[in-house]
């Protein structure tokens, strides 16, 4: 009798793990990339022509809560650019395809609303912000953006549809808010793939 009873209880151990394993997602990754807006003081569809890259890992913390790391990089143009700016009382032309490289890290939570074919998620969290002025040989060192590291925070919204039972494609749209000098609103709107283990 002890004999049978262990391996019950085993397999009672196993069938109560592999049914947490279905109601919870587990681990995911994914890549995603997109263009990139600076909403300085307003916003312009138009002003989407810079580009966003990043890749995640997430892991559900409890029924449809995300919890997300991500890493990624931002090239925006810089905060004057396209812009006449007076220096020293001299006036100086910014050229317009001045770009600034952002660097970021952010960590998120999302809440997910899910649906037999797709799933969609707001999320908001904090990051890390590293800003690598672009170079302007031309211009007096005071136009160009600063180079500073700084914290900020980010919400956002997304969309992801299961092209197979492991393997979605994504749309996501978010807004960044690095705590920069002067102050910055990073657009992102990307398009990527996300794989659940």
């Amino acid at each position: 009798m002890p004999r049978l009873r262990i391996p019950a209880f085993l397999l009672v151990l196993v069938a109560a793990a592999a049914s947490a394993r279905a109601q919870t997602r587990g681990w995911g990754a994914g890549a995603s990339g997109g263009a990139v807006a600076a909403s300085d003081t307003e916003f312009h569809f138009d002003d989407f022509r810079r580009s966003d890259v990043n890749v995640w890992i997430d892991y559900e913390i409890e029924t449809q809560v995300i919890l997300r790391l991500t890493g990624g990089r931002m090239h925006v143009a810089a905060h004057d650019a396209g812009r006449s700016v007076t220096v020293d009382g001299s006036t100086v032309a910014v050229p317009d395809d001045l770009r600034d490289r952002v660097d970021y890290g952010t960590l998120s939570v999302a809440y997910e609303f899910v649906e037999p074919a797709w799933t969609s998620s707001a999320f908001a969290g904090l990051g890390v912000y590293g800003v690598h002025p672009g170079a302007a040989d031309a211009l007096p060192p005071s136009v160009a953006d600063r180079r500073e590291t700084v914290w900020g925070f980010h919400v956002g919204l997304d969309a992801e549809v299961k092209v197979w039972r492991t393997l979605g494609i994504l749309g996501r749209v978010t807004v960044h808010v690095p705590q920069t000098s002067p102050h910055r609103v990073l657009v992102a709107a990307d398009a990527g793939v996300a794989y659940r283990f």
